[in-house]
């Protein structure tokens, strides 16, 4: 990620690691995949949502042990 975002903005890695907030990273980072034609898919679901899906799969497979 830090290589993709120092190519396309010129900006250094110093800034790029210690300066820029890690959500406005991601969000450059996911425009410049879309910019170069990979395909991004947004999650529909809430993280506390996914996490609830995650735990119930967890809690299912422990019936087998």
């Amino acid at each position: 990620m830090v290589l993709t975002l120092a190519d396309k903005t010129g900006w250094p890695e110093r800034f790029i690691i210690w300066e820029l907030p890690l959500a406005r990273a991601l969000e450059y980072y996911h425009a410049a995949l879309w910019a170069a034609g990979a395909w991004t898919v947004r999650n529909e679901r809430t993280p506390a949502e996914e996490l609830a899906i995650l735990a119930a799969a967890c809690v299912d497979d422990d019936d087998d042990i």
